[in-house]
């Protein structure tokens, strides 16, 4: 039950950082398309934030001492979420493509994430939750790079050398 707690609870801290960073990109996003990316994502984000946040309270209620054990699983970089740099990189002011390349840059390091973690462990719910969180920054890193290449066209400028890359096979 440990594992899951802490799965969940960095789950949570993604989402409520993806929360951030897609409101903060659609609310500076210029380009109707771009926001509209921008502002699905965020509401994707907060579905998924909600059905997390019961699953945790449903562990909760289980075990209702959970909460007060120590952690078990601790990774720093995604304590704050793996949205969160992103979130305050778009806050500091950004053009919409550069926008859309950091959330392409923080989807693709949460679909390595997950997938990486979620690899590594034994059979469980927590290995269950990395592995389905992966599969779904998968699929955002996918629109993020689509939307990114349309935006490109439609504003008829060549791709940085920095550009998005494809997402890496699963």
């Amino acid at each position: 039950m440990l594992f899951a707690r802490d799965a969940l609870r960095i789950a949570i801290a993604t989402e409520q950082s993806g929360v951030e960073f897609y409101s903060r990109a659609a609310k500076a996003a210029t380009d109707p398309r771009g926001r509209n990316v921008f502002q699905r994502l965020a509401d994707e984000e907060r579905v998924h934030l909600s059905a997390l946040e019961a699953r945790y309270q449903r562990l909760l209620a289980h075990d209702p001492r959970l909460e007060a054990r120590p952690t078990f699983l601790f990774f720093k970089g995604a304590a704050n979420g793996l949205f969160a740099a992103g979130a305050d990189e778009v806050a500091r002011g950004v053009d919409d493509l550069e926008a859309l390349r950091i959330g392409v840059r923080c989807e693709r390091t949460s679909h390595r994430f997950f997938k990486r973690y979620g690899e590594k462990f034994e059979d469980s719910d927590g290995k269950q939750l990395f592995l389905g969180f992966a599969s779904e920054e998968r699929s955002h890193l996918e629109l993020l790079i689509r939307e990114y290449r349309s935006a490109s066209r439609r504003r008829g400028r060549r791709r940085p050398a920095s550009r998005p890359r494809r997402a890496e096979a699963s």
